[in-house]
């Protein structure tokens, strides 16, 4: 049942052609810490690019463990040659993070490794882009 909270959160009711319903194929995270490389296997595999050990592959040429940031997805996906552009509130850590049961183990040293990610990223060509609200890019 859709309540009048429900209804405001949504926005208005979505227009034939206002939205593009894609095959994307569902692969289940193996652990609690890796969504963000489902999500990755998912568009790779929808892409038809996904090669399960050229994915194992990337992990390990970009040293990517249990600690995955956004900014090491948008590293993956421009070793797989993915064009896209990486939105982001924060250009850099969020400091925010630090206490949060997730990160606060190794965030001091991770804290080292993203911001050095945010800083070759150009050089790279891996494309970042500061927006203050992703939200409104999306709708844009």
């Amino acid at each position: 049942m859709r309540t009048e909270v429900d209804a405001e959160a949504a926005g208005p009711p979505l227009e034939p052609g206002d939205f593009v319903q894609l095959p994307v194929p569902i692969i289940q995270q193996l652990y609690h810490w890796d969504c963000g490389l489902a999500c990755s296997r998912m568009v790779l595999r929808y892409l038809g690019q996904l090669d399960d050990a050229e994915f194992e592959r990337a992990l390990q040429e970009l040293r990517l463990t249990r600690s995955i940031w956004t900014i090491d997805l948008a590293y993956l996906m421009r070793r797989f040659g993915v064009r896209h552009r990486f939105c982001t509130q924060t250009l850099g850590v969020d400091k925010g993070y630090k206490n949060q049961s997730f990160y606060r183990e190794h965030f001091d040293t991770e804290e080292a490794r993203v911001n050095q990610l945010f800083a070759q990223a150009e050089t790279c060509k891996v494309l970042v882009e500061k927006c203050r609200d992703v939200q409104r890019q999306r709708q844009q």
